[in-house]
C-alpha cells in the first residue's frame, strides 16, 4: 500500500481539480450539480476550494519554479475566505442567506474542514512533518473529518440540525462534497509518509487493526446509538450522539498522541 500511496495519492489529486473545474463550470452555466431547492448543495466557494487546494498541490509537484510565496497566498485565501464565510453565517445569517437566491452560501461544517486543512498545508509548506510528540499534522487531518461525518448523521437520520442550515436548507454538506472532502483527507493522508499514523501502522497487523477500530468507532457508535434510540431521536437538536463522536474522536487522537509520545520522546530528547 506504501508503496503505491503516492500514486494513489496524484490521481485523486488530478479528480477532486478535475471535479472541482466541472462543478465551477455548472454553477457558471446555471445548473450545479445535483441541485436541489430542498437539501445540501455543494456551493461554488466550495469547489472554487476544492480548486486552489489541489491546484496548488499538484503546482507544486509538477511546476518546479512554483513560487513558494504564491502557495502560502493561496492557502490563505482558501482559509480567510471560509473563516469569513463562518464569521458571515455566524454573525448576520439573516443578511447572507436567502433561500429564494441562487446565491449559495458555504455551510460552517464544510468552511471548518477547508480552514483545517488550508493550515495543514501552509503548514507543510514551511516545514516537513516532524517526529514529534506532538503529532500537529495527524490532528488537523483526523479533526478536519469530523464535520462530514456529523453531517453524514443528518443524512442517515434526516436530521436537519446536522443536515443543513434553518434559513436555506441548501447551505450543508451535500453527499457530493462528502465525497470531495473524503478523497481530500485521503490524498492528503496518501501523499505525506512522515505523518505518524504511517509510522504507527508500520508496526504491524495489531496497530492496523487496533487503529481501524479506534477510527471506525468514532462513527459506527454514533450511528449505532441513533439506530436503537430512532423511536426517541430529537430531530431539530443536538443529542447524545454528538457526544458519543466527540468521545470517539477524542480516544482516538489521545491514543495516537500517546504512542506519538512512547515512539518519538527519545527523539525529541536526542534534537534538544
Amino acid at each position: 500500500m506504501e508503496k503505491n500511496s503516492e500514486r494513489i495519492a496524484i490521481v485523486l489529486d488530478f479528480l477532486i481539480f478535475g471535479g472541482s473545474v466541472l462543478c465551477i463550470l455548472m454553477w457558471f452555466l446555471g445548473n450545479p450539480l445535483f441541485y436541489r431547492a430542498d437539501g445540501p448543495v455543494m456551493s461554488i466557494f466550495a469547489a472554487i476550494s476544492l480548486f486552489i487546494l489541489t491546484g496548488n498541490r499538484l503546482a507544486r509537484r509538477y511546476f518546479y519554479l512554483w513560487p513558494f510565496t504564491q502557495s502560502i497566498a493561496f492557502l490563505l485565501i482558501v482559509g480567510g475566505g471560509n473563516l469569513s464565510s463562518i464569521l458571515m453565517l455566524v454573525s448576520v445569517p439573516a443578511v447572507h442567506v436567502n433561500a429564494n437566491s441562487s446565491f449559495v452560501m458555504t455551510s460552517i461544517f464544510t468552511s471548518m474542514g477547508f480552514i483545517l486543512f488550508s493550515i495543514y498545508e501552509i503548514l507543510l509548506s514551511l516545514r516537513r512533518t516532524p517526529k514529534n510528540v506532538f503529532i500537529l499534522d495527524d490532528i488537523l487531518i483526523h479533526l478536519a473529518l469530523v464535520p462530514g461525518a456529523l453531517s453524514l448523521i443528518g443524512h442517515l437520520f434526516h436530521n436537519p440540525t446536522y443536515l443543513s442550515m434553518g434559513l436555506d436548507s441548501r447551505v450543508g454538506i451535500s453527499i457530493l462534497e462528502m465525497c470531495f472532502m473524503a478523497a481530500l483527507a485521503a490524498s492528503t493522508i496518501l501523499s505525506n509518509k512522515n505523518l505518524f499514523l504511517w509510522q504507527f501502522l508500520k508496526g504491524g497487523v495489531g496497530n492496523q487493526i487496533l487503529f481501524i477500530v479506534l477510527f471506525a468507532n468514532q462513527y459506527i457508535a454514533p450511528l449505532l446509538y441513533l439506530f436503537f434510540t430512532k423511536d426517541a431521536f430529537e430531530q431539530q437538536a443536538f443529542g447524545a450522539e454528538l457526544f458519543i463522536m466527540i468521545g470517539g474522536v477524542v480516544a482516538t487522537l489521545g491514543f495516537l498522541l500517546s504512542q506519538a509520545y512512547a515512539q518519538n520522546k527519545n527523539v525529541v530528547e536526542h534534537q534538544v
